[in-house]
């Protein structure tokens, strides 16, 4: 018997086996993108060992075997992110272990343990997404878990697989008003520990430098950026410059955003913000970055951003996870219009010492034309772009070194980084001041809630140059190379076959048809309004909720709270238990024609006591009134008959109703007489 456990593992019931396989795979599912490659097969081949194992046609992997597998899967996670650290690489390691534990699973412990890591694979999901779907996909596995542990408790080999989850199922939905009332009322403090789970390279974003192609790469991935949610008026296209990063040295390829700590800190009396203004919150996804997403001159109104002098937010950590935040912007802004410092004067007209001769002769020569007019030099490029042949592609052909002359002179063919690096350099060969805005431009309008979405296909570059008495002046050249671009938005304007090519299933592609496109709307206002009141629910508006409660906000009558709703709701929950249990049942005509026979014998002085059966009560009965023997022995008899006859005798009389109905209600009627007329 040992060495049969030993080979096939103990005797699992078939249900909790196919628990735990259902388990397996509804736990790495959501990790699929993210996992090695070679995992996938490895994780079928391990899956079907095991079943093998409990069919009883193969034996549980030697020792050695199981170690080769251990190392090599360990190993093939390490080649292939480079790291053990980081969420990516962790949670590859974690499912590795998970898929080999399956291998050694020969005692009902190592089955429980499985279980156990069943919760920490799955609970690793909110390390990447807390979206409701994710959310709701996560709680039904949960009920599959539970079921698992459920089967792996009874003691039947035969049950039904049905009747674990049907279990695992009313546990779950009991314990969810007591997570409710725990989430909005337990104080939400920070974490004992910091994980630093920051990998810049799992985010799809903008990034701190940014060469000619990086926004045509945002343009294949149909990935939202932020949501904006307005409390008035959406702004029109023209307005919806998403302002993320300044871009202010070049390198004579590549632009490198401003470190903003070097910066001086944003003077308000530098801006002059003009009467309209925009409100509206910004729900922003995770970036791996440090910026805020926010049209210019923004106030953002969150105790960790900090303002910059280059009219930027930034956060004081890098965003790994959601955000949410509130922003008043002024659209007729006008900054600095008096002058820069000398610093500022000298970064935004800087220029590497060489390469891209061309283009430097090439922007003096337009200014001596212009009559050193700035204004005019930026019209007369503008026109360039707009009358001779230049074109919009998100497939513009590669450059080599000299990256500006190669595209004014040669290819004429790119992207907006294309056209507005061109035109910060051009500026600045000039001597005037000019700098590359990155952000995005335009977003899709919610037709059920007032608030845009803004993908990274939205991905957008801009310039500003400074011109005397007006100060930083927005100047988007790829309005006038592709002014479809920026009146009508990147998703309608668009007709590149390499657009969105990372994302071919993404729903986007659908939007033309309209049940897919408002199905496409819908699931997102939902999953906006869960973000928008659960996911984003925080210390302060935990703390807006208490002082509604309690008008004085104190640590005793939090605890006072907590302790109040959590014992309302066990009680609920232990009362609704109490009421389902066989004694706190109404109780049927038979019980209460016993109860009314037991009555007389108690109003008599012949008690029925605590704890005593119908048959040893109807004993001591005969002892002490043998007169009434014979009316007490059958009256508990026809008792016992109807309340507790054999389960195969109910079982026929269920079968066969029209031969026991008429001897049933006999019975019934029986014992009525029999009691109504019993006497002492």
């Amino acid at each position: 018997m040992a060495r049969d456990v030993k080979r096939h593992g103990f005797p699992m019931p078939r249900s909790a086996f196919v628990l735990l396989l259902i388990t397996n795979v509804l736990a790495v599912i959501p990790h699929l993108e993210r996992v090695p490659g070679w995992m996938l097969p490895a994780f079928g081949g391990v899956l079907l060992w095991r079943i093998q194992v409990f069919r009883q046609r193969w034996p549980f992997p030697g020792r050695s075997v199981r170690l080769l597998l251990v190392v090599s899967g360990f190993a093939g996670v390490i080649l292939h992110h480079g790291t053990v650290l980081g969420p990516d690489a962790g949670v590859a390691l974690l499912i590795t272990a998970y898929l080999f534990k399956q291998l050694e699973m020969v005692t009902r412990r190592d089955a429980f343990l499985v279980v156990i890591l069943s919760y920490f694979v799955l609970a690793t999901e909110f390390l990447f997404s807390r979206s409701l779907y994710s959310t709701l996909y996560v709680l039904l596995v949960l009920v599959v878990i539970t079921a698992t542990q459920v089967a792996l408790n009874h003691s039947g080999s035969r049950i039904a697989v049905t009747q674990p989850l049907k279990v695992s199922a009313k546990l779950i939905l009991q314990s969810i008003p007591l997570m409710i009332a725990l989430f909005f009322l337990f104080p939400r403090v920070g974490p004992l520990w910091q994980l630093n789970l920051t990998n810049k390279q799992n985010f799809i974003g903008l990034s701190d430098r940014m060469s000619p192609g990086d926004i045509a790469e945002l343009s294949r991935s149909g990935n939202l950026a932020f949501r904006a949610e307005f409390r008035g008026d959406v702004p029109p296209m023209r307005d919806r410059y998403w302002r993320a990063a300044v871009f202010d040295w070049f390198d004579g390829r590549t632009w490198h955003a401003s470190q903003a700590d070097r910066f001086d800190a944003f003077n308000p009396q530098d801006l002059a913000r003009g009467q309209r203004r925009y409100d509206y919150r910004i729900i922003l996804e995770p970036t791996g970055q440090r910026w805020l997403m926010a049209m210019a001159a923004a106030e953002v109104h969150l105790g960790d951003a900090r303002a910059t002098g280059l009219l930027t937010h930034v956060h004081k950590k890098e965003i790994d996870s959601a955000l949410s935040y509130d922003v008043t912007s002024y659209p007729d802004f006008r900054y600095q219009p008096d002058g820069l410092t000398a610093r500022e004067g000298m970064i935004y007209r800087q220029l590497p010492a060489t390469g891209n001769d061309a283009a430097r002769r090439h922007g003096r020569e337009l200014f001596r034309k212009a009559g050193e007019s700035p204004q005019a030099l930026i019209e007369s490029i503008l026109r360039a772009f707009r009358e001779e042949e230049f074109y919009y592609t998100l497939k513009p052909p590669l450059l080599g070194a000299n990256t500006v002359d190669e595209f004014l002179f040669q290819t004429r063919r790119g992207y907006c980084a294309h056209y507005a690096g061109a035109f910060v350099f051009l500026l600045r060969s000039a001597g005037i001041p000019a700098r590359l805005v990155g952000g995005y431009h335009g977003g899709e309008a919610h037709p059920i809630g007032n608030y845009l979405l803004v993908h990274q296909y939205d991905a957008h570059a801009w310039a500003e140059a400074w011109i005397a008495g007006q100060g930083w002046v927005r100047v988007d050249p790829t309005a006038a190379v592709a002014p479809n671009r920026i009146e009508m938005g990147s998703l309608d304007s668009t007709s590149d076959d390499s657009f969105m090519t990372d994302s071919p299933l993404s729903p986007e592609r659908l939007r033309n048809m309209a049940l897919f496109a408002r199905a496409r709307l819908l699931a997102d206002y939902v999953d906006y309004l869960w973000f928008k009141n659960v996911v984003s629910y925080n210390s302060e508006k935990q703390n807006q909720l208490f002082r509604s409660l309690l008008g004085q906000v104190t640590p005793q009558r939090i605890a006072a709270l907590l302790g109040g709703v959590a014992a309302v709701i066990v009680l609920i929950l232990v009362v609704g238990i109490l009421l389902r249990h066989p004694a706190m049942r109404t109780l049927d005509r038979t019980d209460r024609l016993y109860l009314q026979f037991c009555s007389k014998l108690a109003r008599r002085g012949f008690e029925r006591q605590p704890g005593e059966g119908p048959q040893s009560y109807a004993d001591r009965l005969c002892q002490q009134l043998p007169a009434q023997t014979t009316q007490i022995r059958r009256i508990t008899e026809i008792y016992l008959t109807l309340k507790y006859a054999p389960a195969v005798q109910r079982g026929n009389i269920q079968q066969q109703k029209s031969q026991y109905s008429g001897t049933l209600s006999d019975l019934q009627k029986d014992l009525q007489l029999r009691v109504r007329s019993f006497r002492l």
